[in-house]
């Protein structure tokens, strides 16, 4: 700790304070090692359980076990929590907590005693996880309930054996197996169990798991765990880094705490993105674990993954890394003005609740078209609209990627092979990976375009491809594409995914400049590698990659600068010829011109990526080839402008410590 720093009042809640011959042991890596970390740098360290929470005259109150290192301790500070004594009991009012680090193994659902007890630490301080964040990975059918299109084991619950054995009829036979769960549990491999199909006393075993756990969960055997999974872990909303778990001789499952060995993985894009994925759909978990399987099926979440192995493969320290944001978060804090008031910038486990407020409005699930593949989904709108929290440094706009129509404005359309050349095509997976609050219109842009102004503009200053409306979208042959007129009903219809989009982004912009004092945006884009269409350049040949910046005056001349320099450089390297212009024939769209406000500290990029930099173009001859990307370019094009992002945000960092 910096000298003159004051010391946190800090909490572990957990069922007990030891599991093992340890006097404290709170039997997961991660936990204890952000125990260590807290300890060792000196902070007041407390333990209670749910059990030892009341209220006293209207003041929540916890009987904690006062934890201490003795005065001579020498040990490795990430593993100091081996020394730590309980020198005293005595209960103490939570109002006095900074910080509590609620493990919650001795909580199972809403219905737990005392929850509405340990809710009171967020008036004042952190609770870590939330309330909100603890009990959505405890129920392990939330994942099925909020993602059911992401890649995952088929899965039933049920609270009876004739729902059990109902779900058992519709699962399949993989190797004789079924795997029989509690439906709440905290992981580690606790109350998981793979059962025969063949077993003759199949009711009977049922049966016994039911009068358990009261509510179980049904789950596709996948033979692929013997090779293992691959966990990846986040802390808020950044990928820490991943590991492969192989379990021990003799056991299928694959939990650390029953002898898994852990060893180092490299991440495949397409594992990243199903990881990514599934943890954007619980952005109120700060720190998380996906554990998937190395086809891409994600098994489950956890919060508050162990920390060993991270420790051990990679030298990283997740309680160092956890301590170190919460130290810069807490030190310093104001107070709530009144009790129950949340800062969202000094609460980041709270942060995205006025992001997800835009989704309430737009719980329906839409039946579309995928105009790419042919094929007819049911999705709910936060698939179409989405709302990635990588990581929260800058934001990334990603308006014209989309290939989905709802099916019932299908018919207002001609659809071929030609209604792809109006996308930009891939370019979520081409920008998808340099990080950013993501937002992403999955909508296919010809039937709403976000980059134009809502009412259109008659601006004669204005490209005249930027004129139309969101609903009047032109092609290449400058025809309008919409072939039936929309009732006035169907089109504000169609402008609420609209306002869904720019209602999410203005948000984004105000929570960064409120946390950070500037928000930086970059709207990503790609365009084909010769001018079609109603633009000045048709016919032309394109340079690679344009940056728009309205002039220079989109963002503050020293970000420019940064994001400019550093794509000049970063595609020296490869040898690939690429090229690189500003503002031609792109100097920024709808989306630059009405956010940037550098003056407001609105700091807005505009990128453009030719097509056949990392794929081949649909309009390539070679028909054999044409959408197929270029995976070698593609990663290459990731990493320039992952890098480009990052110096532009530093710059900006610096314009704002001044």
């Amino acid at each position: 700790m910096e000298k003159n720093q004051r010391l946190l009042n800090i909490a572990f809640e957990s069922e007990r304070l030891s599991y093992s011959n340890l006097e404290v042991d709170l039997y997961n890596t991660g936990i204890n090692q952000i125990l260590s970390v807290s300890a060792a740098r000196g902070h007041s360290i407390y333990h209670f359980s749910m059990q030892d929470l009341f209220f006293h005259e209207g003041e929540a109150y916890a009987k904690v076990s006062v934890l201490e290192l003795p005065t001579s301790w020498q040990t490795d500070p990430l593993e100091c929590y081996i020394m730590l004594r309980k020198i005293d009991e005595r209960p103490i009012p939570l109002s006095d907590l900074d910080l509590c680090f609620f493990r919650a193994d001795d909580v199972r659902h809403s219905g737990t005693p005392n929850l509405d007890i340990i809710r009171t630490i967020e008036d004042h301080g952190i609770l870590m996880e939330s309330v909100t964040a603890t009990l959505s990975p405890t129920d392990k059918y939330e994942l099925v309930k909020r993602a059911p299109f992401l890649p995952q084991p088929l899965t039933y619950p049920a609270n009876s054996l004739a729902e059990a054995m109902e779900a058992l009829q519709k699962l399949p036979n993989r190797d004789g197996y079924f795997v029989l769960k509690d439906r709440f549990g905290y992981g580690c491999g606790h109350g998981v169990h793979r059962i025969e199909f063949a077993d003759p006393e199949i009711a009977e075993v049922i049966n016994m798991y039911l009068s358990t756990y009261d509510q179980i969960l049904l789950q596709e055997f996948c033979p692929e765990v013997n090779q293992g999974d691959i966990v990846v872990t986040f802390f808020d909303g950044d990928i820490i880094d991943s590991m492969h778990r192989e379990s021990a001789l003799g056991e299928w499952k694959t939990n650390y705490s029953l002898g898994a060995t852990q060893l180092p993985h490299t991440i495949t894009p397409e594992q990243e993105q199903i990881a990514r994925k599934a943890q954007s759909f619980f952005p109120e978990i700060r720190l998380l674990s996906v554990d998937m399987l190395p086809s891409g099926k994600v098994i489950e979440l956890n919060a508050f993954p162990g920390g060993k192995g991270l420790l051990e493969l990679y030298g990283i320290s997740l309680g160092t890394m956890v301590m170190d944001r919460l130290e810069r978060e807490l030190l310093g804090m104001p107070k709530a003005v009144m009790p129950g008031v949340i800062d969202i910038a000094t609460h980041p486990s709270t942060r995205w609740d006025d992001v997800n407020y835009h989704y309430q409005a737009h719980s329906e699930a839409v039946k579309v078209f995928d105009v790419f593949s042919d094929e007819k989904y049911t999705l709910p709108t936060r698939d179409l609209i989405e709302f990635r929290p990588y990581s929260p440094d800058f934001i990334l706009s990603i308006p014209h990627s989309g290939v989905l129509l709802p099916t019932q404005y299908q018919d207002n359309f001609t659809l071929d092979s030609k209604s792809l050349l109006e996308i930009d095509l891939f370019s979520d997976i081409l920008f998808g990976a340099i990080g950013g609050l993501q937002i992403i219109s999955r909508l296919a842009p010809f039937f709403v375009d976000m980059n134009r102004d809502r009412n259109g503009s008659d601006c004669k200053d204005l490209p005249r491809h930027l004129t139309n409306p969101p609903t009047e979208y032109y092609n290449i042959k400058d025809e309008l594409m919409l072939e039936n007129s929309y009732a006035p009903s169907e089109e504000e219809r169609i402008l609420e995914y609209y306002d869904l989009y720019h209602g999410i982004l203005s948000t984004l912009i105000e929570n960064l400049k409120r946390e950070q004092g500037y928000a930086l945006v970059i709207d990503a884009h790609s365009m084909t590698s010769v001018g079609l269409g109603r633009v000045h350049d048709k016919g032309e040949e394109r340079d690679n990659i344009v940056v728009g910046t309205l002039d220079d005056t989109s963002a503050h001349p020293e970000i420019i600068s940064a994001f400019v320099n550093s794509l000049r450089q970063g595609i020296k390297p490869y040898g690939l010829g690429l090229t690189f212009a500003k503002n031609d024939p792109y100097s920024g769209g709808f989306i630059t011109r009405i956010h940037s406000d550098p003056d407001n500290d609105v700091h807005v990029i505009q990128v453009e990526v030719t097509m056949d930099t990392y794929m081949y173009e649909p309009v390539d001859e070679d028909k054999s080839k044409r959408y197929a990307l270029k995976q070698s370019r593609l990663h290459i094009a990731q990493d320039f402008l992952r890098h480009a992002a990052i110096a532009a945000n530093d710059a900006a960092k610096k314009i704002y410590s001044r």
